[in-house]
């Protein structure tokens, strides 16, 4: 498996869970806190796991997540107000390590969202 998740949370040892568990899954891991780098590493990546905490720090609507390619799982407190998109899966908090890995791996599979690289 060869295939890189960006992860960006604001909690540092969540985010050290996320990559430990991503990792042991055999998926390449890059980490950040928040949005300040977020274009340059998200070329790079075939998959996106976003807090919904960073998008409301940095007012960020998914939709720009989308717009900059591949798939993206939202960490959500609540799915209620969750987009209708087919390359957005959302996740609700607490989350259990198979949701996560579950999630990465159909939209990975999906060939529709799929990037090239």
């Amino acid at each position: 498996m060869n295939e890189t998740i960006l992860v960006v949370a604001p909690d540092s040892a969540f985010r050290l869970s996320l990559r430990f568990m991503l990792e042991s899954e055999g998926y390449g891991v890059e980490v950040l806190a928040d949005m300040t780098d977020f274009r340059l590493l998200r070329r790079r990546a075939d998959c996106v796991i976003v807090d919904e905490e960073v998008l409301e720090q940095a007012r960020s609507p998914v939709r720009a997540l989308v717009d900059e390619g591949g798939p993206v799982i939202i960490l959500a407190d609540t799915s209620e107000d969750a987009p209708a998109n087919d390359r957005v899966l959302v996740i609700e908090k607490p989350l259990l390590g198979s949701a996560v890995i579950s999630a990465v791996r159909i939209l990975l599979d999906a060939p529709a969202t799929r990037t090239a690289t």
